[in-house]
């Protein structure tokens, strides 16, 4: 992904904020009024460069307005002040995936003082540094983490309440058979056998399941 490159005004503001003590640095200059342009030009840059998508989810939402999405600290600008304006820090994020995120650490050594820019550094899937279809992989609303770093992603942002809802996994229990042959469906080594076997299995269930 080809990060954001500030306008001259911009770059000003922030080589102003960066100049600053350390101890003067604080994740809330994000919400000031001067910051204004900056966070426009970084949603209306990441918008385009990531097609409509979240950087977590990758669904899409087909709109350019700024008020629908949130300007993404991968590592939060709370946690690393210094990193704010870091291009490579940045994307967008839909809200839902944002506020599920919120604060978590996703460096792997949060002491090291330089800005990580190693795929390794990372807990995370990172919109910069990595290939997310190496990590992650979507059958419709369903997630399935491919890596470690998948894992901890799906788990950081809540990226299986798609498949919880679509399946209305929030009102009907699962059952562990039903889980099991939902397994077989999704592991890329099962024979055709045993995927009709499983999708057989899976329609014996749902005539089970009472719907409201």
């Amino acid at each position: 992904m080809n990060p954001v490159v500030y306008s001259d005004a911009n770059q000003l503001i922030i080589k102003n904020y960066e100049d600053r003590p350390a101890v003067d640095q604080a994740g809330s200059y994000w919400g000031d009024d001067e910051v204004s342009p900056i966070r426009k030009q970084i949603k209306d840059h990441y918008i385009a460069e990531q097609g409509q998508r979240c950087c977590y989810c990758t669904f899409e939402i087909a709109t350019n307005n700024n008020a629908v999405w949130d300007g993404e600290h991968i590592i939060s600008r709370d946690a690393a002040p210094r990193f704010m304006f870091v291009p490579q820090n940045l994307s967008i994020s839909c809200k839902d995936c944002n506020l599920a995120k919120k604060e978590k650490e996703v460096r792997v050594n949060p002491a090291l003082k330089r800005f990580p820019t190693r795929s390794q550094q990372y807990k995370i899937v990172h919109p910069h540094f990595d290939n997310y279809a190496d990590h992650i992989q979507w059958f419709g609303k369903v997630v399935k983490p491919l890596t470690d770093k998948g894992i901890e992603t799906v788990a950081m942002c809540g990226l299986s309440r798609f498949g919880k809802k679509k399946a209305g996994a929030e009102k009907v229990p699962i059952h562990p058979a039903m889980a099991k042959q939902i397994g077989v469906l999704m592991d890329p080594f099962s024979d055709r056998i045993d995927m009709h076997v499983a999708l057989a299995g899976i329609k014996a269930y749902l005539e089970t399941v009472q719907q409201d």
